[in-house]
């Protein structure tokens, strides 16, 4: 989830309770001015009333002037009372329905007698007035935060456009580009000192790596340097006259190690460069002359076998991909087809649609699946594999984005390696 969604959330939920509490306090407060309202018109109806009683002695003149008000009753009264209010309803004669009213009832004395006066004023009106007024309010504080909402996302994306600047960054660094990584100075002062941090990490990150790089680069070439005088010193004692045959097994047993040595030294240092990104040159390689090549290539070895080399391959098969890590990675797939052969077996490579498929008979695998791909993980039946020829087409795989997949069918015993892209 965004921060700016979390953020609208958090604002929403701590928005809720106040606009129930607001709700709340806004209807108590519109039922005390409404009340507050009848009961100041209620008071001056009684005035006026009180007024003409006290200042008329003709009793029935007063009634017949105030008899037209429906909500006004003036009977005679024997008690004192002072101004008393209440709630209550009544029917209202034109739809038949019962109202609320206000009552106002207060005695009035003048010369002749009390009179107790019964003033009765309908809710209807001012509740109309109170809900107009609660849906108004309402609309007007939705609106007020939508409108605080949308300032949140515009500051919000003004405020953090500098965080994201520094992601695509850090996302467009390379470690294996020799241009440093440069942060540009921002007002806000939490992100120059993210700035600031993120620069000396990259630098300290960039010269871990280059002092790596260099110590493998020289490390796998100071190996391979001995390795090469020491197989040339044991092929010149390989050829002298009248060995031992004994002697000649030694020496042909050590050759043998070594030259596993350097391919697993090359191999390592292979798959090192790969997980560091030196192979940054990206081309369209034409898969299918590819693929085509190294068929032909292999064949002899595959002859050695008596493996029959079936083929179907779509042309103009292209792949973004750089042009050396291609070939390694299609070659590893079909020498490993070969290798683990059987004699006399079948051997099927398709390229159609982007996808390449390998099939080769062969036993099923000495151990799980799951571990196929790792790092020196290898038959038993050929102690002399470095084991890391399916982890290189792994690391390569991964590395441009393709999808590779294994499948063993136990009826037919053909293993089948896919690579989609």
């Amino acid at each position: 989830m965004k921060l700016l969604s979390k953020t609208a959330i958090y604002l929403c939920l701590a928005s809720f309770p106040i606009a129930i509490l607001g709700v709340f306090t806004l209807n108590w407060f519109i039922h005390k001015s409404t009340i507050h309202e009848i009961d100041e018109l209620l008071i001056s109806h009684f005035k006026k009333v009180e007024k003409k009683l006290k200042i008329s002695q003709n009793q029935a003149f007063v009634l017949g002037d105030l008899d037209d008000n429906p909500h006004l009753q003036i009977v005679p009264f024997s008690l004192k009372i002072k101004q008393i209010f209440s709630d209550s309803t009544e029917i209202d004669l034109r739809n038949n329905d019962e109202v609320r009213i206000r009552v106002l009832r207060a005695t009035v004395h003048n010369a002749q007698q009390n009179f107790l006066v019964i003033i009765t004023q309908s809710y209807e009106e001012f509740e109309e007035i109170s809900t107009k007024l609660s849906w108004g309010l309402g609309i007007y504080f939705l609106g007020f935060l939508l409108l605080l909402l949308l300032i949140n996302f515009l500051i919000y994306r003004q405020l953090w456009k500098p965080f994201y600047e520094i992601i695509d960054h850090l996302r467009n660094y390379q470690l294996n580009k020799s241009t440093p990584s440069i942060f540009k100075k921002e007002a806000i002062e939490e992100f120059n000192l993210l700035n600031q941090t993120l620069h000396q990490m990259t630098q300290r990150i960039s010269k871990q790596f280059i002092l790596q790089k260099e110590f493998t680069e020289n490390a796998s070439h100071e190996i391979q340097t001995p390795i090469a005088v020491i197989l040339a010193e044991l092929e010149t004692l390989l050829g002298s006259e009248n060995l031992p045959e004994k002697e000649v097994n030694h020496i042909q047993k050590s050759m043998d190690s070594l030259q596993k040595l350097s391919q697993l030294n090359k191999s390592l240092l292979l798959l090192t460069k790969i997980e560091n990104n030196q192979f940054s040159e990206i081309e369209e390689v034409n898969l299918s002359n590819l693929v085509s090549n190294l068929l032909e290539m292999y064949q002899e070895f595959a002859q050695h076998k008596n493996i029959s080399i079936h083929q179907e391959i779509q042309p103009n098969q292209t792949l973004e991909i750089n042009p050396f890590l291609a070939e390694i990675l299609v070659g590893n797939l079909l020498k490993n087809a070969i290798r683990y052969n059987r004699k006399s077996g079948d051997l099927t490579c398709t390229l159609i649609d982007r996808q390449l498929t390998i099939r080769n008979e062969g036993d099923k695998l000495p151990f799980p699946e799951t571990q196929l791909f790792n790092r020196f993980v290898k038959h038993p039946k050929y102690p002399e594999s470095t084991g890391l020829g399916l982890a290189i087409v792994k690391q390569i795989a991964e590395q441009y984005g393709l999808k590779i997949m294994y499948q063993f069918d136990e009826m037919k015993q053909i293993h089948t390696f896919t690579v989609k892209w």
